[in-house]
């Protein structure tokens, strides 16, 4: 896969931040699985032994461990859902689902990584992705590491969400923001990696270029579901009922594919084009009869139940109810 040209872009200011402070640094953008991957690069370089120029080598004793996920000076600190899509392994109570939160009890497994001193000599890493799937009690118990880390410790944060993340931290960390790149240089790099319909797997895919190279090449069924969604969202007599199946995408994808086809209606209601999804847009003219307060209103309500995504509710329950609240703007 070649590199992306926005990342290649970003990639000299991680490496200078890595090299300059120990503070903990902070990466943010918007297509944070991208992010993740050049942080993890930068790291291997760093925990790399060999003397050779290029790093990582991958032959070394240090890269062959971090490869095997069992560097003595590397974690990763993730939602259980976030680490079994990466094909790492999980322990899981029987009977219970993956969660998508970084647990508290996560945080607290790693309380003795934090105060020992490194295995190999070097530097100690703590990656972690997503930081906006913290919740305030997991933060918190995070941030009292931060507030007198352990000599070498280093902490990189890599995520999209600022606004989940407590002020406490972002105050301790050098921050790092990757431009979001235009879609039209998105698409010219999907169709490199031969993705066949660039702008639609992107659009659905949420704008992440990285998660929408994922879908098309092992999540078709995934990328046909959310096709689904947002042509039964695109069309108001057909609200009432959610298409069978489509509960599989999950709560927070919905969520997220809604708000973004709402401001696809409101671009159409004011006479312009949409932007997050423009193949839809012959099934969107029903929104320029719709005043555009119905359109506001109902954003700012999903907007807060959004928060909610991630909660044990029952997916096929929420879908119709989000149905019934789309329904309330042809009434």
């Amino acid at each position: 896969m070649s590199a992306a040209p926005w990342l290649s872009r970003a990639s000299a200011q991680l490496e200078a931040l890595l090299a300059a402070t120990g503070a903990p640094v902070l990466v943010h953008g918007h297509q944070p699985r991208g992010l993740f991957d050049l942080v993890q690069s930068h790291v291997a370089k760093l925990l790399c032994e060999a003397p050779a120029a290029s790093k990582p080598c991958e032959q070394c004793a240090a890269c062959q461990m971090r490869a095997a996920g069992n560097h003595p000076d590397l974690r990763l600190l993730l939602p259980q859902a976030k680490a079994l899509d990466m094909g790492l392994p999980v322990e899981l109570k029987s009977g219970t689902k993956p969660s998508g939160d970084i647990r508290i009890d996560d945080v607290r497994n790693l309380q003795n990584y934090f105060n020992t001193s490194s295995s190999r000599g070097g530097a100690r890493f703590v990656l972690v992705y997503p930081f906006d799937a913290m919740n305030t009690n997991t933060a918190n118990a995070l941030l009292k590491t931060l507030e007198e880390p352990p000599k070498g410790l280093r902490f990189v944060f890599v995520g999209s969400r600022l606004d989940q993340l407590l002020p406490t931290i972002r105050s301790r960390c050098q921050l790092l923001t990757v431009p979001v790149p235009s879609p039209q240089e998105c698409q010219a790099w999907l169709a490199a990696q031969g993705v066949q319909q660039a702008e639609l797997a992107l659009s659905l895919a949420l704008q992440d270029p990285f998660e929408a190279l994922e879908l098309d090449r092992n999540g078709q069924e995934d990328l046909a579901l959310r096709k689904k969604m947002a042509e039964w969202l695109a069309n108001p007599d057909q609200h009432g009922q959610p298409p069978v199946g489509v509960e599989k995408v999950g709560l927070p994808v919905a969520m997220e594919l809604s708000l973004r086809l709402l401001a696809d209606c409101v671009h159409i209601a004011q006479g312009s084009k949409p932007v997050q999804f423009p193949w839809l847009a012959p099934k969107l003219l029903w929104a320029k009869a719709v005043d555009v307060q119905k359109f506001s209103k109902l954003y700012q309500g999903l907007l807060g139940e959004s928060r909610l995504a991630n909660h044990p509710i029952n997916p096929r329950l929420a879908l119709e109810y989000l149905g019934q609240q789309w329904q309330t703007l042809c009434q």
